[in-house]
């Protein structure tokens, strides 16, 4: 279990190198998301999203030869380059395991910083098993998206800044994908305050720590179906769900045409160009799932900002 000393140590070792992302107040969506609304977006990091904060608290905590060895994961996009660039500013190599189906945003990103990209499947399960066998035979030090602590740490420096601003903010909701995002951000926020709700909000079509929950244990799921190209993890893993039982307050999911919605109200209210993924908060209040009410200060972080232009294009002529 992470505590808010590994958290605050992530943040004292990373802050040279990341974006410390403001908190803005919008009032512009209050009424249509019930609650005062603050938004948390990692989009204005040098990559897009917040998965540079748990790569370069990674890669800073490995030993001058580890880092020789380069760097390997397995990522559906914003992780995948996320370590790339932390790997090029340190002076490391990057073989960044991605879908055949990855965000072309997302895969160029990768490219740009220097990343090797190889193509693998659709599944997390298959990407993680390359990556292992890139550690096994060439001996390079696997970044994981979400089972890594030095990660979930760096992720939760999100949960720091936020309280660092708004220390009478009332919940903090976020995306959950594989699980290191929400982990991080509420070791960070129950560690300060106690008192602030903490709520994860996963897709319709890929509820693996909903379904665990209920089940009151990790669970697989058989599929995965959603938009939100980085939250299809098809399992849960066992430490962030620990985390998530024991620190978040609430899980609900969302369909993807909420989804869609919320991408096109951020875009036209707050002026802000949110993926699917990080879209997921604002979707869940859209669609009353998310246990919010008038007068609450509510912090939505939004993971990030790299979505596929025609994707774009696309919710914006139908809105």
């Amino acid at each position: 279990m992470l505590s808010l000393q590994d958290v605050q140590q992530a943040k004292a070792r990373i802050s040279p190198y990341i974006v410390r992302t403001p908190l803005l107040r919008m009032p512009a969506l209050d009424a249509a998301l019930g609650c005062e609304v603050y938004l948390k977006f990692e989009g204005f990091q040098v990559m897009g999203a917040f998965k540079i904060r748990g790569a370069m608290n990674k890669a800073l905590s490995l030993t001058p030869e580890e880092l020789g060895r380069g760097l390997v994961c397995a990522s559906s996009g914003n992780h995948a380059q996320g370590v790339a660039c932390a790997a090029q500013r340190l002076g490391a190599k990057a073989v960044i395991v991605m879908p055949t189906n990855a965000n072309p945003v997302k895969l160029a990103g990768v490219k740009s910083f220097g990343g090797q990209v190889e193509l693998v499947g659709t599944l997390s399960s298959q990407r993680e098993a390359r990556a292992q066998q890139l550690v096994e035979e060439a001996g390079m030090v696997n970044v994981h998206p979400y089972a890594d602590p030095y990660v979930a740490a760096g992720q939760g420096t999100i949960g720091l800044e936020i309280l660092e601003d708004l220390p009478g903010v009332d919940a903090v909701a976020c995306p959950i994908g594989g699980g290191g995002l929400i982990s991080g951000v509420s070791t960070a926020v129950k560690g300060l305050n106690p008192s602030v709700q903490t709520i994860g909000v996963e897709p319709a079509g890929a509820p693996r720590y909903s379904a665990s929950r209920a089940a009151g244990r990790p669970v697989a799921l058989e599929q995965v179906d959603t938009i939100a190209d980085g939250t299809r993890t098809d399992h849960a893993n066992p430490d962030n769900f620990a985390m998530i039982q024991a620190r978040v307050d609430r899980l609900c999911t969302v369909e993807d045409g909420f989804i869609r919605q919320a991408m096109v109200l951020l875009m036209t209210k707050a002026k802000l160009t949110v993926e699917p993924s990080g879209a997921l908060p604002v979707a869940a209040a859209l669609a009353g799932t998310l246990p919010v009410r008038q007068g609450q200060k509510v912090v939505f972080v939004l993971s990030g900002g790299n979505v596929d232009p025609t994707l774009a294009s696309q919710l914006l002529a139908r809105a």
